[in-house]
């Protein structure tokens, strides 16, 4: 037994969950009062850099090693990269939960102008690469700042209700249940969510609802989180996708359970799906919301793996990744950089 696991750690990518061993450069930048810390991992001195811009949630720069094997991956193939904390995150100060999504296009605009600062990176390629949340995100940028050279998303989103709804229809329908059911919980959310954060909603309001209904304590959502969502749940991304000129790869997993995938796919195909000569739209088969194999990995929340396939995660590092994605991504990357150099 213990041959074999020796075995399965030494023909395993473990390593792809540490920090790559190349030049690493702390660099901080400024936005709305806070101070941002991240790491620029050098790959190269000429190549391209990509930034990530996180999803939703309290995330480090390293989204606790969960980027790495991509970070990595991308990193062997050339790719710089640089990742920050969100605002009152590990190293950064603010709080990432009282941001709009053009709030966190602005942040964004601050870290490309910090690391277009850096000495050689004057001329450059450099782009974005967001997952989930950032499809409200990455569309703003470009019309905050000309530094960006190209983008990449990751399940990224369309509107933000739509989101919600086709998140809970799938969830109830793996909960087993009927489409009358489906349809009258979709109805009441809606009802409910118009009440909790239209106009004049407030907090105390919310609370008080949440117990008089005899929801649990622990599901009841914090202050922060509350304004969070009533600040950003009429979030559509359409009049910022249209206006887009930038080079763009839009990948979506076919079984996303968190995004709708044909939807994203559709409408930025409709919008700008030949603005740019090298924009790229697709439909991964057989891949999750952040484009792992759906076989092993599809669940909507990290807290629903189950120890299995936190374990064979552990043991795949990049090789988790459906199908032939990582390339997908650093090839357009290499060759994007060269047509906007």
């Amino acid at each position: 037994m213990a041959s074999l696991a020796g075995a399965l750690v030494a023909f395993s990518r473990i390593a792809d969950f540490e920090i790559p061993a190349v030049p690493a450069t702390d660099i901080g930048f400024e936005h709305d009062g806070a101070t941002l810390q991240g790491t620029l991992l050098a790959a190269s001195e000429i190549g391209p850099i990509l930034l990530i811009v996180h999803g939703d949630g309290a995330q480090d720069r390293w989204s606790d090693t969960g980027y790495l094997p991509l970070i990595n991956a991308l990193v062997g193939a050339g790719v710089s990269v640089f990742s920050w904390d969100k605002p009152g995150v590990g190293a950064s100060s603010g709080n990432w939960l009282s941001q709009s999504m053009h709030d966190r296009a602005a942040e964004a605009a601050e870290a490309l102008a910090a690391i277009r600062a850096q000495p050689g990176n004057e001329n450059r390629p450099i782009g974005l690469l967001g997952f989930s949340q950032a499809g409200w995100v990455l569309p703003r940028v470009p019309s905050l700042t000309e530094q960006a050279d190209f983008l990449v998303l990751i399940g990224a989103a369309i509107n933000w209700q739509d989101q919600g709804r086709y998140f809970t229809t799938v969830q109830l329908s793996r909960e087993g249940r009927s489409l009358e059911e489906i349809a009258a919980e979709l109805d009441r959310q809606a009802k409910s969510d118009q009440r909790r954060f239209g106009p004049g909603a407030t907090y105390r309001d919310y609370v008080a609802a949440e117990r008089a209904a005899g929801r649990p304590e622990g599901e009841i959502l914090t202050k922060d989180r509350f304004g969070f969502i009533r600040l950003n749940h009429g979030e559509d991304a359409r009049e910022h996708i249209a206006r887009l000129t930038l080079p763009m790869l839009v990948l979506m997993g076919a079984d996303d359970l968190n995004v709708d995938p044909l939807e994203t796919v559709s409408v930025y195909q409709e919008l700008i799906g030949m603005a740019h000569p090298q924009n790229r739209i697709h439909l991964v088969p057989g891949a999750t919301h952040s484009l792992l194999d759906a076989r092993y990995y599809n669940y909507q929340l990290p807290d629903q793996w189950p120890f299995a396939a936190k374990v064979r995660f552990a043991l795949a590092g990049r090789d988790a990744y459906s199908r032939d994605v990582i390339n997908i991504i650093a090839g357009w990357i290499d060759e994007t950089a060269v047509i906007t150099q």
